[in-house]
């Protein structure tokens, strides 16, 4: 039988149905499904390479200010008087931002504490001539600052009336006219002695001349008690005299003591005015420091609540805060043992804030500065974050700080790539 003979007679035992499907053409997912499959794979093996996915140690942190706000609080309970700013006005230090309620005039105590200030870098300057300058105001709303400035007023009059009124200069020319007195005495007196010594030495010489006459007989000795006596009376002369010296110095002694003593009351009543001077000002910066709010620092003003005048407040409520231009900023970051060992300083970390969502606010990026050497009390160590763009976040967002924000901090330790980790995790499979 022919190739032919056969063909045909194989035909004829398939079917129609056979036929079709043995010439039906199949997808071409089917033809080519192996070679689909394993371009896949080989992509996804090539995306292990390009993907990266870092190490993290978790860990909680916070925010911290180098300069941190300052809070200012109500240091006495009443209305708030006046309210002399704007929320979000620049200060600078020392200004005031309100007065709190007080039983004194607050522009009479200012201006009482101007004519301090100005009269201390007066004492200073031109020490206390200055008493009969500018006289201490007349002040009645003083409140509890009334008993201290009555005091010094008292002080300020028994002062002027030693040192202004002349009488303190006028007593120290009349003692130093005395005693200039008494020194030109002293001068003639000792004069006045050196010429008895030299007459008394001449009377001298005549009586020993007389005494010699009188031992040969010549004169008789009635006549020698004469010339002694003469002797004796020059003598006494000379007593005398040493008596007026003596005296002369006591006088000049006592006026010298007289003077100590009216340097020593001056000086004494110059340093009772200073003390009541310094306790009035005092006085006055105590009322201030409880009354007044002021600026501790130059800086940008922030409520903290709604404020207006004649709103009761207690004592400890925040009225203010003052937010330098100054301030710096870093993070804390505590770790605990897990992971501790792959953390480096210089590594990267990324902060979340809860009270800013990192799905709106983004995230802020800081590098580590330190790393504690010894573990606090709950077994964690204490690593210091500097922040590397501030408080501007991923999102490009600044973030408004507040003392202590409380943040969650993941240290990147590894940035490696997925296939690397998957070929990590197929070693360690390996030599279990």
């Amino acid at each position: 039988m022919s190739h032919s003979s056969l063909q045909q007679h194989s035909n004829e035992l398939i079917s129609e149905e056979v036929r079709e499907i043995i010439g039906y053409r199949p997808h071409w997912i089917v033809r080519r499904g192996n070679t689909v499959f394993f371009g896949v794979l080989f992509c996804l093996l090539a995306a292990t390479w390009f993907i990266r996915y870092p190490d993290r140690v978790e860990g909680s942190a916070r925010l911290v200010a180098v300069n941190a706000p300052k809070m200012l609080t109500a240091t006495a309970e009443g209305k708030l008087e006046k309210l002399l700013v704007r929320n979000e006005q620049g200060v600078k230090k020392g200004d005031m931002l309100a007065y709190l309620q007080s039983t004194a005039s607050a522009g009479e105590v200012l201006r009482l504490r101007t004519w301090v200030g100005a009269r201390l870098l007066a004492l200073e300057e031109g020490g206390f001539q200055v008493l009969h300058k500018d006289p201490l105001p007349a002040f009645t709303q003083l409140g509890e600052l009334q008993q201290p400035y009555q005091e010094f007023g008292l002080v300020s009059t028994e002062t002027a009336q030693l040192l202004g009124s002349g009488y303190y200069q006028k007593k120290k020319a009349a003692l130093l006219k005395d005693m200039a007195f008494l020194a030109a005495l002293k001068t003639n007196t000792v004069a006045q002695k050196s010429l008895m010594a030299e007459d008394r030495g001449l009377q001298q010489k005549e009586f020993e001349a007389y005494e010699a006459l009188a031992r040969d007989k010549v004169i008789a000795p009635l006549e020698l008690n004469q010339y002694k006596s003469r002797l004796l009376a020059k003598d006494q002369g000379l007593d005398q005299v040493d008596a007026q010296l003596t005296n002369s110095a006591i006088a000049t002694h006592n006026k010298q003591k007289e003077l100590a003593d009216l340097q020593k009351f001056t000086f004494d009543q110059q340093q009772k005015y200073l003390a009541s001077l310094l306790t009035l000002k005092s006085a006055i910066d105590a009322w201030m420091q409880r009354y007044i709010v002021q600026a501790p620092e130059e800086g940008t003003v922030y409520f903290v609540g709604s404020l207006q005048e004649n709103q009761l407040l207690t004592i400890g409520q925040e009225l203010f805060y003052i937010q330098s231009q100054r301030s710096g900023y870093y993070g804390e970051l505590m770790i605990g043992q897990a992971g501790l060992g792959k953390v480096r300083k210089g590594q990267t970390v990324l902060l979340k804030a809860p009270s800013y969502p990192s799905e709106e606010w983004g995230h802020i990026k800081g590098r580590i500065a330190a790393i504690a050497n010894l573990s606090n009390r709950r077994d964690s160590f204490l690593v210091t974050l500097e922040l590397t763009e501030g408080l501007r976040t991923s999102y490009g967002k600044e973030l408004y700080f507040r003392n202590g924000l409380a943040a969650q901090g993941s240290v990147i330790t590894d940035d490696r790539r997925l296939l690397q980790r998957l070929l990590g995790q197929l070693k360690g499979v390996w030599e279990r």
